[in-house]
């Protein structure tokens, strides 16, 4: 005899922080979790992403490609869909600055905020020339992850790609989706060091989940404030960490 599905699974909604887009959701079940806990306890770079990725991709119920959103957007949504799936708080591992012991603390989901840029970021490279930059999609992440090659030179220069969106003139627009990656670092090893950092400044400036969290440590009772980023940071499971 076949066991019954009994289960009425809630439908949610949201809106996606960078194109205002409203999308129907569900929260992720037992088969899911189990393998995003698999990817967490993995500390693979690979498994954690494609488990974010195919987490969300199956609990969004409207056609959206995960991966051509921005990185901040996959972020928001896994908080909302882990939060309706498993309530509003996350028991994590952080270390004491002093002692390196590892403390649970547990963080409210739903204090986490991301505050979005009001205007498309743009550099003036010269009187001629304006360099537009974009969000970089999550499909930049999975690509340097999934490199053989990866080096934190490669991944840095995989997010600059991934934000260059155009080069514009009075008289004409250049996508950078048009050019060769060879065109593409020819013309970055071109910049100055100034344009450069202005380039460095939108991505360290970039929208991310981020929230200040101040505990005290309960072996040696020293006081420890840690800012948590990007979602590997919110579910650090205590267990795992003191492996």
């Amino acid at each position: 005899m076949a066991l019954p599905k009994f289960n009425d699974i809630p439908i949610y909604k949201l809106t996606i922080p960078s194109t205002g887009q409203k999308v129907s959701y569900r929260p992720f079940l037992v088969k899911e979790q189990k393998v995003l806990l698999m990817a967490l306890e993995s500390r693979d770079d690979k498994q954690i992403l494609n488990a974010i990725v195919n987490t969300l991709q199956a609990c969004i119920q409207d056609p959206i490609d995960i991966a051509r959103l921005s990185t901040f957007d996959v972020e928001y949504i896994f908080i909302q869909i882990r939060t309706k799936a498993a309530g509003e708080t996350s028991n994590i591992g952080l270390m004491c600055q002093s002692c390196e012991h590892i403390n649970e603390v547990k963080v409210n989901l739903e204090d986490i905020k991301m505050d979005l840029p009001k205007e498309k970021p743009a550099i003036k490279l010269n009187d001629q020339y304006t360099l537009m930059l974009k969000y970089p999609q999550y499909e930049s992440l999975l690509d340097e992850a999934l490199s053989e090659e990866s080096t934190i030179v490669s991944q840095m220069y995989t997010v600059i790609i991934a934000c260059l969106d155009s080069l514009n003139t009075e008289e004409e627009r250049i996508s950078f989706r048009d050019e060769t990656p060879e065109e593409i670092e020819e013309f970055l090893n071109q910049l100055s060091t100034s344009q450069f950092d202005q380039i460095m400044e939108f991505i360290n400036d970039l929208p991310r989940l981020r929230h200040s969290v101040d505990f005290i440590c309960s072996e040696c009772n020293s006081e420890n404030s840690r800012v948590l980023e990007g979602i590997t940071d919110f579910f650090q499971s205590p267990s795992l960490m003191r492996r």
